[in-house]
């Protein structure tokens, strides 16, 4: 399920089904996203270049963000640190066979190959203590 939050600087969409409980998001700005909360993501309390920032650190895309009336054209893949790689811009991921599996504004790729939702990241790196070599 996914949920967006707007005004007139920011639209965060959240995307349940991505989400890892990596605990960024509400460890670095809880002021804004809260789970405690009812709406959980309050885009009223920090400024939208704060809150990108820390949603530029969500390692399973399940946050991502956009600017009013601004459409990136740009595919960033970014590694995290000792995590997945994190996609996001306008992007498909495609089956060698043609099936589409993603075609989202920011989604994971697994990096440590123990995720059971193949190639996308599930949070098992966590888990199995995956680091960066």
């Amino acid at each position: 399920m996914k949920l967006k939050y707007s005004n007139s600087k920011i639209i965060v969409t959240w995307d349940s089904g991505k989400c890892i409980k990596a605990g960024r998001c509400d460890g670095q700005l809880p002021q804004v996203f809260n789970v405690h909360k009812r709406p959980w993501v309050n885009i009223d309390a920090a400024d939208a270049e704060t809150i990108m920032r820390v949603i530029d650190s969500c390692p399973s895309g399940a946050l991502s963000y956009e600017i009013p009336g601004k459409k990136s054209k740009t595919v960033t893949i970014k590694v995290m640190k000792d995590g997945p790689y994190k996609v996001t811009g306008e992007c498909r991921l495609i089956r060698e066979n043609g099936d589409k599996l993603e075609a989202d504004e920011a989604f994971a790729l697994c990096r440590c190959g123990a995720s059971k939702k193949m190639p996308a990241c599930d949070g098992t790196h966590v888990s199995i203590g995956f680091q960066d070599k």
